[in-house]
This record gives structure tokens, sequence and C-alpha cells, in this order.
């Protein structure tokens, strides 16, 4: 063979291998390219937090997302590098600059689960194990449920019957387990206030077993938004007024364990509900040795001068849920005095419309009056036009009930509004409304 071709065959070589190589660099450039692509899009967002409906999207330093949107038209300014948004249950998320939207959640999943082991709803209820979903939420999967007790429709948890199942949620490589207990103990919450019709506790309506249920339902509602939070003072109070079936009669006090220890009349200062004769070894006192009754049963009120049916007055009904909240603030009254009472526990402000229908005020803080030597309630909802109240009441409409009063109209009815916001520190798994 010549030497001018082996020189060629060389070069050819040579050149087969700069291809090969250039093929090889070029896909490792693409594979770069795109992976780092892929890397950025995902890096976005940093975490994810939301109370009272609002999402706060903290996003990674450095990038050139200027706006974000839940729906692709309502774009709200990035600033910060903070999306703060009112969310929508199951939406998506939309990052865009000055031009083009340059991110979009439903290629991914966003979620956070309330890890509860035990789910109580009431027949025809309907519960949502999810405080957020952001994204892909066809990605979630329930399996391992009896569908004759539960059924399960975008993403909300629906009881069709009474009885026991367990379910399995599996989202990305992560399964959560919650057991389900449907229940005819307690009854499905009203969309709005307070349902006037409900009928008054009567007398000795529920077993010890009955008694203990509900003590347990109670509970594991108070632990599931968080023990010793806002939120559970809050689901303290809606539980007696909403999911409790009955109403709870009001009580013209016989005194206070801080005072006389008077217990278990118009003052039932203990966890759990007082319906089953087992309580009465927790009492700490009674001017009626002889004669102690539950809630709904007869019972003489020195006030009134008569025989009434056991109950809770207001600053009964509050000091109640909030102990049961996981707060110990004594058995105290409502009214301005040298000794503690409900008021002393959070920052007492004058209440003006203005006042009223500005954000300051929440779920959980108390409304105080000194109407009849001092009344006190609990906001346990608002929502664009209302407040909604849970207190005891001796007129109009008596017993432990939710209010809805008008924001601009608060003020006629309680002249300060007690915010509570260092004394409960952390909120929970807190809602406006229920």
């Amino acid at each position: 063979m010549s030497k001018k071709r082996i020189l060629k065959r060389k070069y050819r070589i040579i050149l087969d291998k700069i291809k090969k190589t250039s093929i090889i660099v070029l896909i490792l450039l693409i594979v770069f390219f795109f992976s780092k692509t892929l890397f950025k899009e995902k890096k976005y967002i940093e975490s994810i937090n939301i109370k009272n409906n609002i999402l706060t999207i903290n996003l990674i330093k450095n990038n050139n997302i200027k706006y974000c949107s839940l729906d692709k038209n309502n774009w709200i300014e990035i600033k910060d590098n903070k999306c703060i948004i009112e969310y929508n249950t199951n939406s998506n998320i939309y990052f865009k600059n000055d031009k083009k939207i340059i991110y979009e959640s439903n290629k991914d999943i966003f979620y956070k689960i309330k890890e509860i082991d035990t789910l109580y709803l009431a027949n025809n209820d309907e519960y949502n194990p999810f405080i957020y979903i952001i994204g892909n939420a066809d990605r979630i999967k329930y399996n391992n449920y009896d569908n004759r007790i539960i059924k399960i429709e975008n993403n909300n948890i629906k009881s069709i019957k009474e009885g026991k199942t367990t379910l399995n949620i599996n989202v990305k490589d992560n399964e959560y387990k919650i057991n389900i207990i449907v229940t005819n103990l307690i009854t499905n919450r009203p969309t709005e206030g307070y349902d006037f019709k409900k009928p008054y506790l009567s007398c000795n309506k529920y077993s010890e077993n009955e008694s203990d249920l509900l003590d347990l339902i109670l509970k594991s509602k108070i632990n599931n938004v968080g023990y010793k939070t806002r939120a559970a003072a809050v689901e303290a109070a809606r539980f007696l007024t909403l999911d409790f079936p009955y109403r709870i009669n009001y009580f013209y006090e016989n005194g206070r364990q801080t005072t006389n220890k008077v217990d278990g009349e118009g003052r039932y200062y203990h966890e759990g509900l007082y319906l089953n004769s087992k309580k009465f070894s927790s009492l700490t006192g009674s001017t009626t040795t002889n004669n102690k009754n539950v809630w709904g049963c007869s019972i003489y009120s020195y006030p009134a001068k008569r025989n009434i049916d056991n109950g809770l007055d207001c600053s009964g009904f509050v000091s109640w849920a909030l102990l049961n909240a996981g707060f110990d603030v004594k058995d105290v009254g409502a009214g301005w005095s040298d000794k503690l009472d409900l008021t002393d526990y959070g920052e007492v402000k004058k209440l003006s419309k203005e006042l009223a229908l500005s954000n300051e005020i929440r779920v959980g803080d108390l409304l105080h009056s000194e109407a009849a030597g001092g009344h006190i309630g609990i906001i346990v909802g608002i929502d664009k036009n209302n407040y909604y109240v849970a207190q005891a009441l001796w007129y109009d409409e008596i017993g432990v009930i939710i209010t809805k009063y008008k924001k601009d109209k608060l003020n006629s009815s309680f002249p300060h509004v007690v915010l509570m916001d260092k004394y409960y520190i952390e909120d929970g798994i807190l809602t406006n409304m229920w």
C-alpha cells in the first residue's frame, strides 16, 4: 500500500473519530440543556404556606418571575420573591415574566396533607384531607376503603352510611392512612349560621358509652386542627354549637370554682361534655350535693330562684371551649373586676366600625359587653359581610348558639373586642368559616 493511501486512511479514521466525538458532545450538550431547564423549573418554588386561605409561595432568589396567578387571568405582582394570593381548592399556579408564562404547576404537584389518625364524620358529611393541592391532582390515589361507607369526589371524603373503614392516600411516593368512623352522634354543620330549629338537649339523653364516644370525637377534632392553638379554641366552640345535635340551655350559674367552688351548675370546667352521671365524680363542689344533674336535666338555679334545665352561662361556655382547646384560663367571669376575668387574657380594644371592617379581628377572638354585669362570646366565623359569634344567651334565643352580626353593626352589640394573638401564639389549621 502506498504512503499516500495510508495517509488518506489515517485521515479518514481521524475524521470519523471527530464526527463521533462531535455527536456525543452535541448529545451531552442537549441533555445538559434540558436537564438544566427542568432543574430550574422545579426549583422555582422554595416553600409553600397557607394561612386564612391566603397562599404564600416563597420563590428561589435570582429568578426572572414577575407575576403569579391561579387562573392565568388575574395576575399578582411578585414582591420580595413571594407570591401571595387567595387560594382556591385544587388550583394550578402559573408564573410569568414580562412576556410569557414560564412555569405551570400542572406538570408537578405540591401539597400539604392534614396528617390525622382518626376522622369522625356525620352522615352525609364531607371532609378534605388536604390543606392545599397545587398542580396535577390526578396524581393523588385513594385505596383500600369500603365504598359502602365513604366515597371520594374531587378529593373530598364523603360519608354514605354509618360504619368504620380505613383509607390510604398515595401522593407521589408517600402514603397516608386515615381511620374513618361515620356516626349519627354528630350532625352535619350547616352551610351558614346556626340551626335555630335544633332541639334543646333532653335529660339523660346519652348512655355512658355514647358520652365517652362524644368526648373522644371532640378531642379528636381539636387534635386534628392543632391542640393548644387558635384553631383548637374555635373548633371546641364550633363542636358544641354545630356538630353536637342539640342546643345546650342557658343556666343562671350557681357560682364558680374560683370563688365558692360550685361546679356543674352553669359552670362545667372540665374536658369533655357533661352528659352522663359518670361525670359527677369529677365535680369539685356543688350547692345541690344531693341533686346533681347533667346538661339538659332540671336543677335549681339560685339566681333564677327556680328549677331550670342545666347548661352553661356565657363565660362558662367560653372558658369551657378554651379549656378543651388546651388553655387553662380558670373558671372565671366576663365582667370588669379587680379579679381575673376572660378579658385579661388578650388585648382589649374599643370596637369601632372601622376596626370591625378591618382584617385585624380574627376567628378565636373574644367579644365583650358590660351588659347585665358582663357578657362574652367567641368569634367562630367570618365571611365578607358578617361575624358569627358563639355565645350563651338568656334572651331572645336562649342557650348556647351562634349569632350572625353585620360587620358594620357589630359595635352596637359588643363595645369591646379581645384580640388573642399573644395568648394563642400558634394558629393551627385555622379556617374563617366551617
